[in-house]
This record gives C-alpha cells, sequence and structure tokens, in this order.
C-alpha cells in the first residue's frame, strides 16, 4: 500500500479560516456590556484589557512585587474610585488576587490565569480580523452616541478605540466606517464648512442594528438572508418582487425565491479585486488567502447568501488596505460595487 499524500497547502487554508471562524462566532458581547464571569475575555474592555496588561509591565519589571490598581487609575486619569472597582472586577474574572490586610486594599499581583488571559490578549490584539470586526461594532455604537454627523478621525479619542489593551490604528478607523456605509448602517455628509473633511451619520438602519443587540456582522448576514419561500395549492401565487428567482404553478407547489446578483457587476467586481491585489500592501498569508476569497466569490457569487458571506470575508480581510491603500480611490469604488451587490 503506498503511502498517504496530504496536500499541505489545503490543510493550512483550512486551518487558517477555520481559525477566523472562530474568532468570529467566540465571543459576542454588544459594546459597553458588562463582562461577568472568568469564561469571558476582556478584549473588547478597554479598561480592564489595559489594566492587566498593565500589570504584566509591572510584574516584569518587580518581580514578586504587589501592584497598587490606584497607580493605574491615575496614568489613565480616571476617578480615584475606580481603583477597587477595577481590582474587584479583575478579581473576580480570577486574572489577579487583591492583597487583602485588616484595611480595604487595592494592591493585587497577578494570577496564572491572568498570565494566560495577558498572553491571549497579546496573540488576539494582532489579529487583523478580529480588530476589524471589533472596530465596525465600535465606531457603529460610538456614532449613535452622537447628537451630530461626526468626523470619523474624532472616535480616536473615545474609550472604546481600544481592542485587546491595544489603540486602534488610523486606517482601521476609517475601514470600519467604509464597510459601514457599504452597508448602509452609516452615510456620509460632507462638511458645511466647506473643507475636505467627511461626516459620518447613523441611518435608520444603523440605529436598528445598534437596537437588535447584535453585532453589525450578525445583522448584516440576517439581513442578506434574502430568499423567501412560498407554498402553493392550486395556484401561482408571488409575494414580493422576484429578481433571478424561480415561478411555478400547479398543485403543491413549493417556490424559493431569491433576489439576483448582476453577472456583468459580480464579473467587474472580481477583476477589479485582482487588479488592485498587488497595491494592496497584504503580507504573504493574507495574500493567499484574498485570492482564495476572490476565487470563490466568482465560483459562488450569483447566490446573493453565499456571495454575501464570501463578501464580507474579503472586507474583513482587505477592506482598510482597500479604502486607504490605494490613492486612484478604485478600492472605494470596489467596495461600494460589492456592498451595493450584496447589501
Amino acid at each position: 500500500m503506498g503511502a498517504i499524500k496530504w496536500d499541505k497547502g489545503a490543510i493550512d487554508r483550512s486551518m487558517r479560516e477555520l481559525q477566523r471562524e472562530l474568532n468570529r462566532h467566540a465571543i459576542k458581547v454588544a459594546i459597553g456590556a458588562d463582562l461577568n464571569g472568568s469564561d469571558r475575555g476582556l478584549e473588547e474592555d478597554p479598561v480592564l484589557s489595559k489594566a492587566l496588561l498593565w500589570l504584566d509591565e509591572k510584574a516584569a519589571e518587580e518581580p514578586s512585587v504587589t501592584q497598587d490598581m490606584a497607580d493605574f487609575v491615575q496614568r489613565e486619569r480616571l476617578s480615584e474610585d475606580e481603583a477597587e472597582g477595577l481590582a474587584l472586577q479583575l478579581e473576580q474574572h480570577g486574572f489577579v488576587q487583591i492583597s487583602r490586610g485588616l484595611v480595604e486594599s487595592t494592591d493585587v499581583f497577578l494570577t496564572d490565569e491572568g498570565r494566560v488571559e495577558v498572553r491571549r490578549l497579546k496573540k488576539l490584539a494582532g489579529d487583523r480580523v478580529a480588530r476589524a470586526n471589533y472596530a465596525s461594532n465600535a465606531v457603529l455604537r460610538w456614532l449613535y452616541d452622537q447628537d451630530a454627523p461626526t468626523e470619523p478621525g474624532d472616535f480616536a479619542t473615545s474609550p472604546t478605540a481600544f481592542f485587546a489593551g491595544t489603540a486602534l490604528k488610523a486606517n482601521e478607523i476609517t475601514g470600519a466606517g467604509a464597510e459601514l456605509v457599504g452597508h448602509g448602517l452609516v452615510e456620509r455628509e460632507a462638511d458645511q464648512a466647506g473643507t475636505d473633511l467627511e461626516r459620518l451619520r447613523i441611518t435608520a438602519a444603523g440605529i436598528a442594528c445598534i437596537r437588535s443587540g447584535h453585532t453589525v456582522r450578525s445583522y448584516m448576514d440576517n439581513q442578506n438572508t434574502a430568499s423567501t419561500t412560498n407554498n402553493y395549492h392550486g395556484s401561482t401565487v408571488v409575494h414580493g418582487g422576484v429578481s433571478g428567482g424561480v415561478v411555478s404553478s400547479g398543485d403543491h407547489n413549493t417556490i424559493n425565491a431569491g433576489n439576483g446578483i448582476d453577472a456583468q457587476a459580480l464579473a467587474s467586481l472580481v477583476q477589479g479585486l485582482r487588479d488592485v491585489a498587488p497595491q494592496l500592501g497584504l503580507d504573504p498569508v493574507d495574500a493567499e488567502d484574498y485570492a482564495a476569497d476572490i476565487e470563490a466569490l466568482e465560483r459562488d457569487g450569483a447566490d446573493p447568501e453565499q456571495g454575501g458571506r464570501i463578501w464580507r470575508r474579503i472586507l474583513r480581510l482587505a477592506g482598510p488596505a482597500l479604502t486607504t491603500t490605494i490613492a486612484t480611490g478604485v478600492g472605494q469604488q470596489l467596495v461600494e460595487l460589492g456592498t451595493g451587490l450584496y447589501n
């Protein structure tokens, strides 16, 4: 019997895709939600994640020495009353132990669980997909809280402009804004002062997304499940418009009608994505996944649901690069074309 030959390239691609899916589905916590319970991570809590990383830095500088959370609170310019609460929250997660005596203390030291969480946060901070997903959710929630159209760059000063204890980059914020505009959750508005600056305003769809309690990706997945199934007996009935669907008549027919995808527009999108690939500056692993997603879009993009999923993968992987790296504006046009097809 001959030796079994494994396609290592295919296995590597499958493992990377599996890891991406795990990252996308692992934790679904709304921005600003209270993270109670040690089974959840701290990546979406900007204060606790920064506090844990700060404790790790201090532990490296001064091993076996407790650290006073009041020092962290002072560094972050928070209320002095926050120190005790932060210490208690981190202890509740199992990440620190408070050095208790006869009086209440804010002195803590990292536990083994805390060191494991620090390592996880540092790894997650380098995950581009996880960062992009968080940025979209955080920017949308931030716009929901604004009273007027706002410059997207102002989000950088928001307390929620941190993921896994690290600040979001300018291109990640810009990319999140472009993705939200493409989904119709946010709209652009020219600055009335006549400058080149653009302001963003949340739309009715964006408000509905926030109030639904879903993440942007989950909300858009639900919105893009556009096909309908109608059951008939002895007649032909169509509920709603049918584009690219199948309609039949007769007894006991079940008809699935879905939104059709413009074949010419899809072909233009696929070719455009291939043409700009060299300009995106993706690392070799992401470039390989980007090329594989384009092939998948070319193959399955005519189906609105499958094509929508593939397109959102492309946006999460290369959205920031498409909207910021390509100075000609072609990238932004491709983003608008793709979101127009699959929104």
